[in-house]
């Protein structure tokens, strides 16, 4: 019952699952935001969702914006190749 009446009010949970990523990846209208907030304040799962989703936001923004390592030298890149070859023969 409650779950329907969150479909009716607010939005269904497939709606805001694809604007919490909407909005991870670009920007959503103000609209949008205020209705999926409603939705996060009611929805457990798509709460739950919204803050796992936000920890790997964060991680790879981490990982990602830290300087690059260093460049491979060719025996450790020829080292890695041989080790692909004999796994998949």
């Amino acid at each position: 019952m409650v779950r329907r009446l969150i479909h009716i009010l607010f939005m269904p949970c497939r709606q805001a699952t694809l604007l919490i990523e909407k909005r991870n990846a670009d920007s959503i209208t103000s609209f949008q935001k205020i209705r999926l907030s409603a939705h996060l304040m009611i929805c457990k799962w798509c709460n739950a969702y919204n803050r796992k989703i936000n920890v790997m936001e964060d991680l790879m923004k981490k990982i990602f914006t830290q300087d690059a390592p260093e460049k491979f030298n060719k025996t450790d890149l020829q080292l890695f190749k041989d080790k692909l070859k004999e796994k998949l023969k």
